[in-house]
């Protein structure tokens, strides 16, 4: 055992005294390169959108506030876009209309442009209740939006979106009618 513990420190001792090279990049970086050039373009970011809602068009009153959280991920020419949405207002009537999960899929017009428009469509597990109604179940919905600086680390959208809530899992107060939303949004 003594013999092992020997030639252990010599061999330590043997290595130390090596010099070694210090290591040298063989790519030097531009400082002024993107950090989206070096990793490539981006997949899919994460986001944050503000909305505003009316489902009542006829009779419109104040809009309802709302906020959603999502991830949207893309590849070619379209995305697909998973989120959690909720609206609520107590402003002169009481509304609430929410969405978890949201699954949509979106087409870029334009994919490869820094601003593109795109048209889309999916299906959400969500609920409304005001007045009138009082829904839970399945909400198809169509979008159409504008992304500003779509291949960029950060980038804005704006959408316009119609949901109609469609297969009721339980019987409500009477059918809603669609709800129009108008959103913008930041990704990262």
């Amino acid at each position: 055992m003594k013999k092992t513990i020997l030639a252990l420190l010599v061999s330590t001792i043997a290595f130390a005294n090596e010099t070694i090279d210090p290591i040298t990049p063989n790519v030097l970086i531009d400082p002024q390169t993107r950090l989206q050039d070096i990793q490539g373009e981006k997949n899919g970011y994460f986001y944050v959108r503000f909305s505003t809602a009316e489902g009542d068009l006829a009779h419109a009153a104040a809009p309802v506030p709302g906020i959603g959280l999502g991830y949207r991920r893309i590849a070619g020419n379209g995305a697909a876009d998973i989120s959690i949405n909720g609206q609520g207002s107590d402003y002169h009537k009481s509304q609430v209309f929410w969405t978890a999960p949201k699954v949509s899929y979106l087409h870029y017009f334009t994919p490869e442009a820094e601003k593109t428009a795109y048209l889309g469509g999916g299906l959400a597990w969500g609920g409304l209740a005001n007045e009138k109604c009082d829904f839970v179940g399945i909400i198809p919905s169509v979008t159409a939006g504008y992304e500003f600086a779509h291949n960029q680390e950060f980038l804005s959208f704006s959408e316009l979106t119609i949901s109609q809530p469609a297969v009721p899992v339980m019987d409500g107060k009477s059918f809603p009618g669609p709800q129009v939303e108008l959103s913008a949004g930041i990704g990262f």
